[in-house]
Parts: structure tokens; sequence; C-alpha cells
């Protein structure tokens, strides 16, 4: 049985759903819902225990979570990779969601700022993300000290910066951690319509405009068509009513195939990247999240 909470955040999204089925927002209104998002958590609270440190370094930008909780590690660091489709999401508007992994792990995170639509479009988010982990290295973090951690598109880009790295012999983060993935974004798999009707978030047929038809069948695009011989250890987490429910056992079954140590722990009547709401199950899974992340 899933929280009060997380069922009345599920009626309010379920109405904006439908409100916009078959709407897809111009440019402009792109960039101004995102600015709204931004503005909405500005005024939040940060967690007690984190400082927050803005980030412009050359083509580096984001946010140091700064952890000031005694023991906290220093050797190790979660690179934090937002979701939002490719287009609404930020560093501003996820800022809670790095700081709750921040604080669950007992490490400072990097939340990295990467190009989306409609600035940019594919391959500068990847590119982006995989600049970031270096920045770390050479901040001194040994690349198995880096943790990664990514909601929804975030959680794309977590698997496809590792894939990225491990296709050109470059040192892996020690563990990764994608919630709430998307692993095909060419929208194939049965889920995408099965559960449309029990997803209160994101539609079955939506399409990231980040990604061109010939992009979507890249490995990077979608990691469905690459190679997870040598990935790092990686906990999934999913919830049953995603329209993107399969894209998570199928990367099981892929990472399975390839000898990964993966697992994925699956949240019975919970929604698409949860994560980002202060949930019962949002604390619940951090305490999960932040064990596996500190190895």
């Amino acid at each position: 049985m899933i929280s009060r909470q997380a069922q009345e955040i599920m009626e309010v999204l379920r109405k904006g759903k439908e409100a916009s089925r078959g709407q897809n927002l111009s440019p402009e209104e792109t960039v101004e819902l995102r600015e709204n998002l931004n503005t909405q958590m500005n005024s939040a609270p940060l967690p007690e225990g984190i400082r927050i440190e803005q980030i412009h370094e050359g083509s580096v930008q984001g946010e140091f979570h700064h952890n000031l909780t005694p023991g906290k590690s220093e050797e190790k660091i979660v690179l934090f990779i937002f979701g939002g489709g490719f287009e609404t999401g930020s560093v501003i508007s996820r800022r809670n969601c790095c700081s709750q992994v921040a604080l669950a792990s007992g490490m400072d995170a990097f939340a990295v700022s990467y190009r989306q639509w409609p600035e940019a479009m594919y391959p500068a988010a990847l590119e982006d993300c995989v600049s970031a982990f270096h920045w770390l290295e050479k901040k001194g973090y040994r690349p198995e000290n880096i943790r990664i951690f990514g909601e929804s598109a975030g959680a794309n880009l977590t698997i496809a910066a590792t894939m990225y790295l491990n296709d050109h012999g470059q040192p892996l983060p020690g563990r990764i951690c994608p919630f709430s993935p998307v692993i095909d974004v060419t929208n194939s798999l049965p889920s995408r319509t099965s559960r449309d009707d029990r997803d209160p978030l994101v539609r079955g047929d939506a399409a990231s405009r980040f990604f061109t038809k010939e992009d979507e069948k890249q490995p990077y695009a979608s990691p469905i068509r690459g190679s997870f011989q040598g990935f790092p250890p990686m906990l999934v987490n999913v919830g049953t009513e995603e329209v993107l429910f399969d894209d998570s056992m199928e990367l099981k079954r892929l990472c399975e195939e390839a000898g990964v140590d993966i697992t994925v722990r699956v949240w019975e009547g919970m929604f698409h990247s949860f994560c980002i709401f202060p949930l019962p199950e949002t604390e619940e899974a951090m305490k999960e999240i932040g064990t596996f992340l500190r190895g």
C-alpha cells in the first residue's frame, strides 16, 4: 500500500497529464516552464547539513552540494544528473533530490548543469556529463570513488555516460544508480502503451525533441543498442505504474547477460521519478540508495 502523500501527488499529476495530452510546448513555453520550476525551488529551504556552491569552470557548470555532516566521506563523491525529458529539468528544480542523495550517501555531490532542448540537441548533454566526470577526476577524485546518480533523463545519461567511458577505454565510476531510467528513446517497449493509463506523469507516446529520428538509434541515446560488458555495479529503481517499466526490466536482462552486478528495486504502486517528491517512499529509497552508493 502506497502512502497517502503519494496517492495525493499521483492524483495531481494525473490531472496534469490529461490536460497536456496531445499538446507540445513551444520552445519559449518550455524555457518558461523550466524557469517557473526554478523559481519555485529557489524559495524552498535547503536540507540541514548542505551548503551549495555555484560552479562555472570552463564548459563545466552546476552546483556543488557540500555535505557538512560529521563523518562524511572525503574520498568519494556523487555526480548527480537531473531529469526532465531533456527539456524542463535543472540543477535548481532537482536541488532537494541531489541534497538528499548527498546526505543519504554521506558524500558531497556535484549536480551537473547540462545543455538541453531548445538551446541544444544530442549529443550535447552526454558531452557535458562526461566532461563533469573528468572535471571531478581533475579535482582529485579517483574514478572508482565517483558514483553517478540520475533520475529519468538523467538516468539515461547516467547509463550513456558510463557506456561512453567504457567504449572509449576510460576509467569508470565505481557504482551507478539510475532511477526510473529510459534506455530506449524510440518508445518501442510494450509498457509504453500497456501502462499508459496507469502512469500519472509520463505519456506513453512522449518523445523528446532533443533527439532527431536518426539520433534516437544511437547507443548513447538509446543504450538498449549498446554493450554493458564491463559495467560497474548498478542499482535501478522503478515504479510499477511507469510507462518506462519495461526499460528497467530490459536493462536488467541485458546487464545480467553481460555479467553486470545489477539490482532492480521495484516499487509497487509507485510512479515515475517519485524520488523528486518529499514522500515516505522517497525516504526509504534514499536509505537504500545511500547504502548502495557507499559500497
